[in-house]
């Protein structure tokens, strides 16, 4: 059962005259790796319009670049180059979403140049995220914004190899995060593009993870989506397939008021930002009810 798709009205790509602010986070942080090493990092960040002028706490919504960017990507930077910032603004000042920060990171860091062309090595460094997510980023977050604590206030999504991130959230930082926003990539825990190659274990791997995380089928939210004429469709619609032969874990709707799984599905769509940005206006209406 898919949720159908609907595309993002035009005039959300407009300016908004009540527009968020973007800003930059520094933290540090540690590779989580043989060699221990402390690293310097950064996240670009979205504050709501109006966040300076109350004292309200926000829900939170961590967004995963793809292979080769940079936590610049996804908002094309402090100038919002991109389209995210406009839609993200139109959304919340129609009602479509209440006003929430998003937090736009990284999983590269200085010194590994080789994961920007390697396939492999940018996966080992999304199958590591989890740590500096949970022991540095977070608290970060947490320290410097009036962010709502808790799980049931934090979303992660990425897209492509974001995608692969979000599911390495989900499978160890299930205890730290509600939502989820996995766009265009499959899990890789098992193998590259194991989604494709390697479909039952790699969804066993997953369903080890909840039951490891003791978190309920009725706690935990997914909403996934990709194009039909995605390079990440076959992978990603293999693995899905098979989660919906495992209702007990994943039970898929076209929302979340008597399932927990969706999985939006776009004809015609590629894999390009322009779609990501897409997904998002589908999403984030159903996150943090």
């Amino acid at each position: 059962m898919n949720r159908p798709f609907t595309d993002v009205p035009q005039e959300y790509y407009n300016t908004c005259i009540t527009g968020g602010t973007l800003t930059r986070l520094h933290y540090t942080s540690n590779t989580y790796d043989d060699n221990n090493c402390e690293i310097k990092k950064d996240a670009l960040v979205y504050l709501p319009y109006g966040y300076d002028k109350t004292k309200d706490d926000y829900n939170v919504f961590y967004f995963m670049h793809g292979g080769g960017g940079n936590s610049d990507e996804v908002f094309g930077g402090i100038e919002a180059r991109t389209d995210l910032k406009n839609v993200v603004d139109n959304m919340i000042a129609n009602g479509d979403i209440e006003p929430l920060i998003i937090i736009a990171p990284s999983f590269y860091y200085e010194g590994t140049t080789e994961a920007l062309t390697s396939t492999k090595a940018a996966g080992a460094l999304t199958q590591n995220f989890h740590h500096e997510f949970i022991k540095d980023l977070i608290p970060a977050v947490e320290n410097n914004f009036r962010v709502k604590s808790g799980r049931k206030h934090r979303a992660f999504g990425g897209f492509s190899m974001g995608s692969e991130a979000t599911w390495n959230i989900f499978a160890k930082a299930l205890c730290e995060v509600k939502y989820f926003l996995p766009m265009s990539g499959d899990c890789w825990a098992i193998e590259l593009q194991g989604g494709l190659s390697r479909p039952k274990e790699t969804v066993q791997f997953l369903i080890n993870s909840v039951i490891n995380s003791r978190v309920a089928k009725t706690d935990y939210n997914v909403f996934a989506c990709t194009g039909d004429e995605d390079i990440a469709y076959n992978p990603m619609n293999s693995m899905l397939n098979e989660m919906m032969l495992h209702p007990d874990f994943f039970e898929f709707g076209t929302d979340f008021s008597k399932s927990n799984f969706v999985y939006c599905l776009a004809a015609g769509g590629t894999h390009t930002y322009d779609y990501c940005y897409k997904y998002c206006y589908n999403a984030l209406p159903h996150f943090f009810k």
